[in-house]
């Protein structure tokens, strides 16, 4: 079992070590498919990428594309802001990409002041105790609002440092056409809520999230979990060369 293409990875665009041309090597080397570049969003404190940058990064992939002849998305991995679901990608910034991921990070900077005491500091509890029942609906209800007003494609790595309700985003992901990443680098969801999500419908992907090319494609967390439910290609959709159709159009 393996994957057949990897649509999170990140450049020297923000702070993975390999340029885009070296991630696309590395993904061709494994006989990967397709690969998507997805840096992250510009409230990432120091590392992320301004979308006035996004022109240049689109003539740096179209070139190596083109080059190698090879499937390369364009994408971002925006940062879930608030309580209600705020992102740092405006629509029309959006239509500049064709792949939007997005997650909680820890370090990302909200819009209002009030924000920082609802999502990013309640996150750093779990460094010394687990997150309130209270803080779970919290997490969740912005996962889920996340999903609903904003076309995301995949949501990542949910659960990572912060407690969501796993059935609840499932519901929402099945409803809207967004995938959920089950990711190889943090090591999450793990079974249990893989389980729970698969269980309302929603579709998954299985991702690197690699910031150095050698890592690019690797996912040995995510294919034990997948093997270990006996997961297929009807449920994480880059298990085969079948056509995957994300929620802004793309299809790879």
């Amino acid at each position: 079992m393996n994957i057949t293409a990897d649509f999170h990875s990140h450049t020297r665009y923000s702070h993975g070590t390999g340029t885009v041309e070296d991630n696309v090597v590395a993904a061709m080397s494994l006989g990967l498919r397709a690969l998507a570049i997805t840096d992250h969003g510009e409230r990432h404190p120091l590392i992320g990428v301004k979308p006035s940058e996004f022109d240049a990064m689109r003539r740096d992939v179209t070139a190596v594309a083109k080059e190698y002849r090879f499937r390369v998305l364009l994408g971002i991995e925006a940062n879930i802001l608030s309580p209600r679901g705020e992102i740092d990608l405006s629509d029309e910034d959006a239509a500049k990409l064709d792949i939007v991921l997005a997650g909680f990070h820890l370090t990302a900077y909200p819009l209002k002041f009030r924000d920082l005491f609802a999502l990013p500091l309640n996150a750093l509890t779990r460094y010394v105790c687990k997150n309130s029942a209270k803080q779970k609906v919290v997490n969740t209800e912005a996962l889920v609002r996340a999903v609903t007003e904003h076309d995301i494609d995949v949501i990542t790595h949910p659960g990572f440092r912060i407690d969501v309700d796993f059935k609840a985003l499932g519901e929402a992901c099945a409803a809207t056409g967004t995938y959920v990443e089950l990711s190889s680098r943090h090591k999450t969801p793990d079974l249990k809520g893989v389980e729970q999500i698969i269980d309302t419908g929603a579709k998954i992907l299985i991702n690197s999230d690699a910031h150095k090319p050698v890592n690019v494609g690797k996912c040995g967390y995510a294919l034990q979990i997948a093997e270990t439910l006996g997961l297929d290609d009807t449920v994480v959709a880059n298990l085969s060369d079948k056509p995957i159709v994300f929620r802004r159009g793309a299809v790879v």
